[in-house]
């Protein structure tokens, strides 16, 4: 949404960009209580940031898995988040809200600078900002500058920025034959090519200012490097069928401001679209069993305005607002099951409910198509206010946002499949089974927020702070070749006389849909902010309702669905310092959550990250230390990840108009596992990349 420092964070110094639980912001034009984590676009320069991943632990609590493609970039924050569907971190470009979390995982484009809201900002940003909420900040240029850059992987990323005026723009093509290698072909399973284009507009005069911006992007990938487990380590990576993601992805946003004489009011408006198609052998492995083919279209607009009095109150900072969006995708997932696929998940499951007299069930063909196709609409409308009031060194902040969403998902499945009972049957038999129906739901959330924040002495501060956020609920598209699997061999089995009792767990549409996750945050933090010294520390404890968790179905199933697990507790604490003296700079953030019980899979307990760096005229030198983990993968909390840490280093010569830097990560060769999964029945992890380096060059040509 719309968070502005007054001070741009481009000119931030490294000390500066922790700030204070203080941030003066543009929506709500008061103080902000909270942690706040913020990098400048130096920051982001010396760190080598060009996509959200490389974020994680950077921010504390922060951890975004490298595992995949770009359609599964999962995001957990203080341990809370799922990998599907909706996420726990809301995103914001420029103060638009990116809607579709397959849209995430993207390249930046010359920014400003980064800052991270921490915990429930449901009260300002509504749904999804259930942990966070990432603002991303694009700067204007002038001039003309191009870079290039070489890596590991054949990795080549070039980039152009320029601009003059009112006008500004960037263009960047990234290019990778990935790092893992399939066994069964002998191609590398994870290449990339990509581009990405950004284009920025502004107007400002006394009373109003206009602007735009424009994001667009093409890619294309490889990946899902999955390989078996054993028990003991995991095996390479080997699969038949095709495994890719193709993305097109467009924002168009537009803003306005009016300074009127008694009020002042914003109007944002944007339009998003994502177009995208996903392949993947569902198996993963060198067995023709059955594979996936997803596609979207989908368009979404989003609508907000605004309040504030133009007036400056000395006690009172009053903000009023609402939002509003509307989204359809048109959703094609046709699953096509294979010969291995058709004798192990259909003949052999058959033929053991059928008595040898009455013969043996074949299927005469190779492969059929359990196709399903959907068209889910969603929509949002909310009314929110907050005001800040201040007294002396006392700070009070209380606010509330009344949201309403709603969907509806229409389905409209189809499978049919030719079968012969062998040997009194001389003819095969179709039999066919269609599944259409749709179904809705709506909630209302109520998102209150009441912060407290004292000022003290010395350039201390201390707050307590109460909020609630929410994470939207939805419906499992992806259990639906599950459905219409049981759906079909009941079908054959009723025409045979025979009774096969399925797992109710997936035998209806009903099944599919799972509520929103709310999630209530008590913080207690205090913060200091010296000449080269800021640091932040907050204690929470977080209580969660109708949690979100992604389950595997029992049984030989090849799907996966969201479901509400009642409710769960998690407390930690986060922290983070920046110092600056001189030439040395120095970062350290650290966070650490534990559930009361077992913990939810794939949120890690720790994330840590510290960096130390010094700069001569012309030459930096840089090292930094990541950590992430212990990890748990299964609900039972058996199987586990202990702590993984990776060291990265980078040195960076500037001379007039032109930089050369060598930058490396994983630079001891650590292997850990990065992502866990069942496919029927049998376990798969993916692994981290291998050592990194990158050599690369930035050069002012204007």
């Amino acid at each position: 949404m719309l968070i502005e420092v007054l001070i741009s964070a481009s000119l931030l110094s490294p000390a500066d960009t922790l700030a204070p639980a203080i941030a003066v912001a543009n929506k709500e034009d008061r103080a902000v209580t909270g942690m706040v984590s913020g990098l400048s676009s130096k920051d982001l320069q010396r760190q080598g940031i060009n996509n959200p991943k490389e974020l994680a632990t950077i921010i504390p609590g922060l951890y975004i898995p490298d595992y995949g493609a770009s359609l599964t970039s999962t995001i957990y924050v203080r341990g809370m988040g799922s990998r599907m569907e909706n996420p726990v971190m809301g995103l914001s470009i420029d103060d638009f809200p990116i809607l579709d979390k397959n849209s995430y995982d993207l390249d930046y484009l010359n920014l400003s600078g980064v800052r991270f809201l921490h915990g429930p900002q449901g009260t300002s940003f509504g749904r999804n900002a259930l942990s966070g909420v990432l603002s991303v900040r694009t700067a204007h240029a002038d001039g003309l500058t191009a870079g290039l850059e070489y890596g590991s992987g054949h990795h080549v990323r070039a980039r152009l920025t320029g601009g003059s005026g009112q006008h500004s723009w960037s263009a960047a093509y990234r290019h990778g034959s990935g790092f893992f290698r399939n066994e069964f072909n002998g191609k590398m399973c994870d290449p990339y090519d990509g581009g990405q284009f950004q284009w920025r507009w502004e107007k400002r005069r006394q009373d109003y200012s206009l602007s735009n911006l424009l994001l667009a992007g093409l890619s294309h990938e490889g990946g899902f490097a999955y390989g078996a487990w054993d028990g003991k380590q995991v095996q390479a990576v080997n699969y038949n069928d095709e495994a890719s993601y193709s993305r097109i992805t467009v924002l168009e946003g537009f803003k306005v401001r009016k300074k009127a004489k008694d009020i002042t009011w914003d109007l944002l408006t944007s339009l998003q679209i994502l177009a995208d198609r996903m392949r993947m052998d569902q198996d993963y492995t060198p067995a023709s069993v059955f594979t996936l083919e997803q596609s979207q279209r989908s368009a979404a607009q989003t609508v907000e305005f605004i309040v504030r009095p133009t007036r400056k109150y000395k006690h009172w900072k009053p903000v009023t607002g609402f939002f509003g969006f509307f989204k359809a995708n048109r959703m094609l997932a046709p699953v096509l099951f294979k010969e291995d696929g058709i004798q192990s998940l259909i003949l052999d499951n058959a033929n053991a409910y059928i008595p040898a007299e009455i013969g043996r069930l074949t299927i005469p063909v190779s492969g059929f198509t359990a196709d399903s196709r959907f068209t889910i609409l969603s929509w949002n409308a909310a009314l929110y206010h907050e005001s800040a009031f201040t007294w002396g060194r006392w700070q009070l902040t209380a606010g509330l946002r009344i949201d309403y969403e709603g969907a509806w998902m229409g389905y409209d499945c189809l499978t049919e499949i030719p079968y012969r009972m062998v040997p009194y049957m001389s003819e095969a038999r179709t039999c066919q089974d269609t599944y259409t129906g749709a179904l809705a739901h709506g909630a209302f959330q109520l998102l209150p927020k009441l912060a407290v924040q004292y000022n003290g002495p010395g350039n201390w501060h201390f707050n307590a702070l109460l909020s609630k956020g929410y994470r939207a609920g939805g419906f499992n598209t992806q259990i639906f070749s599950d459905i219409l699997q049981n759906r079909l061999m009941n079908g054959l089995m009723a025409d045979l006389g025979v009774y096969l009792d399925r797992p109710a767990i997936s035998a209806v549409a009903g099944n599919t849909e799972y509520q929103p996750e709310e999630l209530w945050n008590w913080e207690l933090g205090l913060g200091y902010k010296g000449k080269h010294l800021t640091a932040q520390f907050t204690a929470f404890y977080d209580y969660a309702l109708n949690q979100q968790l992604t389950v595997f179905p029992p049984g030989l199933t090849t799907g996966r669905m969201m479901t509400n697990a009642g409710k769960s507790q998690i407390y930690g604490a986060e922290a983070q310092a920046a110092y600056r003296k001189g030439g040395f700079t120095g970062r350290a953030s650290w966070s650490w959550n534990r559930y009361i019980g077992r913990r939810i899979p794939y949120s890690p307990e720790h994330t840590l990250f510290a960096s130390a760096g010094y700069s001569w005229e012309k030459l930096a030198l840089e090292a930094h230390l990541r950590g992430i983990g212990p990890i748990y993968w299964d609900e039972e909390n058996t199987l586990r990840e202990p702590l993984a840490l990776t060291l990265g280093a980078r040195v960076q010569y500037s001379w007039k108009r032109l930089q050369i830097y060598l930058q490396g990560e994983n630079l001891t060769g650590r292997r850990y596992r990065t992502f866990y999964f069942k496919s029927m029945g049998k376990e798969f992890f993916q692994l981290s990349k291998p050592v990194i380096v990158k050599i690369g060059l930035q050069i002012s040509l204007i």
